[in-house]
């Protein structure tokens, strides 16, 4: 889950993004941002998106085709919209490039919504059914309490409770910008990617962004007495991405450790290899016995008395250590 930010003239407003991400922005990624401000050249828009994403919670547009394209797609990858209402970049954009993937966009469209780009937006997260009220926040030049500017329909989402005066966020108010900012800093889900990013990381460089996805689900549903079984699964399946990975980097682990199915194997056999190799210590071996044993029996046995939220959390700290062994061995073989 991340934010998606979309502002035409962010050029202009680099002090303001900085502020507002501070929490989930690196001090490298800060230290560039400012620099950039000062910079007697200013900086084109495309700079200033892939700092800003190099969080890998926040993407970023400058221009509605593209942010349009993401909200039509992918509304599901977001924890929260913030939008602003007149993304009418002074090159502008052509028609034709928005209906390339959101065909029933048309000329009459684009002279309705000139200058209100993040009306549409919004009403294409309305048609999609996305939870708008709760994680959407236009920005504008002008204050909701001197009445909402050219937009019957949006005054017609308020009038139907999808969202309130309080989505709108008054540029260079000060008060507005504090409570977007409290708003972006207690995200949940983001907090817990922020916490666990250095494990986060591990995965995605060196597997792929599925088992990472997997990780912020174990994390974000760790306490869930309904999800302890999909838990121990996603434990146990993560375990098995590591080790394929590791047979694929680790010197002779893959003629070593193979069963008849050309699989690597989980237990004792592959465990008490990488120990004689001297791959893992005591410790990483007893927890490599544990997310692989526990999970199994449960799976076989899947009794409630058999695994418990705390059994989860043990496992999922277990595993932590094992992604952190894991991004040890990769820096080391690859």
């Amino acid at each position: 889950m991340k934010i998606l930010y979309v502002e035409d003239q962010i050029t202009r407003n680099i002090s303001r993004i900085s502020r507002l991400f501070d929490k989930y922005l690196t001090k490298s990624a800060k230290k560039t941002l400012q620099e950039l401000e000062k910079d007697e050249y200013p900086p084109e828009p495309e700079e200033i998106k892939k700092i800003v994403e190099t969080s890998n919670l926040i993407e970023m547009e400058y221009r509605f085709p593209q942010a349009l394209q993401k909200v039509i797609q992918h509304p599901e990858n977001y924890a929260l919209f913030i939008i602003d209402r007149n993304l009418f970049e002074e090159e502008g954009y052509d028609v034709e490039e928005v209906k390339a993937f959101e065909p029933s966009f048309s000329e009459e469209k684009y002279e309705t919504y000139a200058e209100r780009e993040g009306d549409y937006l919004f009403a294409q997260l309305v048609r999609l059914k996305t939870d708008v009220g709760s994680k959407f926040y236009f920005m504008t030049a002008y204050s909701a309490e001197e009445g909402i500017r050219g937009a019957a329909d949006i005054q017609g989402f308020i009038n139907l409770d999808i969202f309130s005066k309080d989505n709108f966020i008054e540029k260079g108010n000060e008060a507005d910008f504090d409570r977007l900012k409290h708003r972006i800093d207690n995200i949940e889900i983001l907090n817990i990617e922020l916490e666990n990013r250095d494990y986060l990381q591990i995965l995605r460089k060196n597997i792929d962004e599925k088992t990472a996805d997997d990780f912020i689900k174990i994390l974000s549903e760790k306490d869930a007495k309904g999800r302890i079984g999909d838990n121990l699964r996603l434990i146990r399946n993560t375990y098995q991405s590591i080790l394929e990975k590791c047979v694929i980097i680790i010197p002779e682990m893959r003629d070593n450790c193979m069963n008849q199915h050309n699989q690597v194997g989980l237990g004792r056999e592959t465990i008490d290899w990488l120990s004689r190799k001297t791959h893992i210590n005591g410790i990483v071996r007893s927890l490599f016995f544990s997310v692989k044993e526990i999970p199994s029996k449960f799976s076989n046995h899947p009794n409630p008395e058999d695994a418990t939220t705390d059994t989860v959390n043990s496992l999922t700290y277990a595993l932590k250590d094992i992604i952190l062994w894991f991004g040890k061995i990769c820096s080391l073989y690859k």
